[in-house]
């Protein structure tokens, strides 16, 4: 009898890819184990074993996996998220089953190291020097050319991505930048890259690698001009408007690459600029496309994105299709300054916008919204087909524009110190 193909699924808490994994993994008949991180593991899948990776070692979690593999062989291993593709690609190499290196996987990590591993390739890449955020600035950009951009090391989705103009506002960025890594628990790297800003198209790939060749899933545009000071995403359309020259050229760039970084197996995803000097590496990542925009290839192809990731890490060959139908999403930005979320307006309304396909609102009131650069979660996507991605966009941005984000008030609370035993605290105001 035939063994039924077994993948481990490596994410960590709370990531919102699980639950897409483990359900086409169950179509295709696959067995799905899941791998995950945090102090709260994945507790709630039903029929997947969990096994719980909270013990602060990557080798203790290594020898689990390993344990657990012995009982129940994997085929294949798939890293969710950023910050599991390291354990995934060292347990790959440990079981002998198709990955990449840890070394190649970290590089897609963290962004001095993609930098420097593509400073002598053919590949154009920004330049750009690093800043210690524990030190004076000053000196420390004296050189600088501008505009400029400065970028955390590890944060990924242009979280802490803030363009600057001039020395002041470059120095402010970097203090802001500061300020979010440690936050985010990331001052382990008290580093920030600042680079030459790169005018032109910006554009985003999907590709998936299969024993060191590349497939291109998706060549997604970005209609809405990128250019600072913050870059949170706001629309993807596909297909692309770029010329099958253009296209077959990001291509290339893409694959070489890879090569220069020495990814071999898995999900890529990449951001590129285009103008007169040629097409840019902005980023790359050893992982599928974030947010819920992988339903776009599904919309434009039938496949899910899951499916083809699924497919590839147990070793098959997925053709990918073609998108012909025009489609497009956008990742709703948060308005204004953010705030304590009251209730979202317009639902009704932005669903019966023609072209949209979907609303999907993932706020929920009593959620603090942040806006870029320091967000870390859009409040929801807008999914839409038609004719042409002109007109995609035309309805997302109408869409778009019939939701209202209603905040709850929210001033400065003043505290002093009490003058009797029984006044502890005085605030001037208070969030309602």
């Amino acid at each position: 009898m035939k063994r039924v193909k077994r993948i481990l699924l490596i994410a960590p808490n709370g990531s919102y890819r699980t639950a897409a994994y483990i359900k086409i993994a169950k179509q295709l008949g696959f067995d799905c184990i899941v791998g995950s991180t945090g102090y709260h593991a994945v507790s709630d899948v039903p029929g997947s074993t969990i096994i719980n990776l909270d013990h602060g070692s990557t080798d203790l979690d290594l020898e689990r996996l390993q344990k657990q593999h012995s009982r129940t062989p994997f085929d294949g291993v798939i890293a969710t998220d950023d910050s599991v593709v390291e354990i995934a690609a060292a347990l790959a190499k440990r079981l002998h089953l198709p990955g990449n290196s840890v070394e190649a996987v970290r590089r897609t990590c963290r962004k001095d190291l993609l930098k420097n591993a593509l400073l002598n390739s053919s590949v154009l890449s920004p330049s750009g020097f690093e800043v210690r955020l524990d030190q004076p600035f000053e000196s420390q950009i004296s050189f600088s050319t501008y505009p400029c951009v400065a970028k955390p090391l590890t944060l990924s989705a242009s979280r802490g991505v803030i363009r600057a103009d001039n020395p002041t506002e470059l120095k402010a960025a970097l203090a802001r930048i500061w300020k979010l890594i440690q936050k985010e628990g990331e001052d382990k790297y008290p580093i920030a890259l600042v680079e030459r800003f790169i005018p032109g198209k910006e554009i985003a790939v999907e590709g998936l690698l299969l024993n060191g060749v590349l497939s291109t899933l998706a060549i997604f545009d970005k209609p809405i001009p990128l250019n600072g000071p913050h870059f949170e995403e706001t629309i993807y359309v596909t297909p692309s408007a770029l010329s099958e020259a253009e296209q077959q050229e990001v291509k290339t760039v893409l694959s070489h690459a890879c090569q220069q970084l020495e990814l071999r197996q898995g999900p890529v995803h990449a951001e590129f600029r285009l103008n007169d000097q040629g097409i840019w590496i902005i980023d790359i990542a050893s992982r599928s496309i974030g947010g819920q925009c992988s339903l776009l290839i599904k919309a434009g192809t039938g496949i899910t994105l899951e499916e083809m990731i699924v497919r590839n890490s147990v070793g098959e060959d997925t053709k990918s299709k073609v998108i012909e139908k025009a489609v497009g999403v956008m990742m709703i930005p948060v308005p204004g300054n953010g705030g304590i979320l009251r209730r979202i307006e317009g639902l009704g309304n932005a669903v019966d916008v023609p072209g949209v396909t979907g609303v999907e609102l993932d706020a929920r009131p009593g959620q603090i919204l942040t806006p870029w650069p320091e967000g870390c979660a859009y409040p929801g996507f807008i999914f839409a087909e038609a004719e042409s991605t002109d007109k995609v966009v035309r309805s997302l941005e109408r869409s778009h524009a019939e939701l209202k984000f209603v905040y709850s008030p929210s001033l400065p609370v003043h505290v002093v110190a009490p003058t009797s035993p029984s006044q502890l605290f005085r605030t001037d105001s208070v969030r309602q």
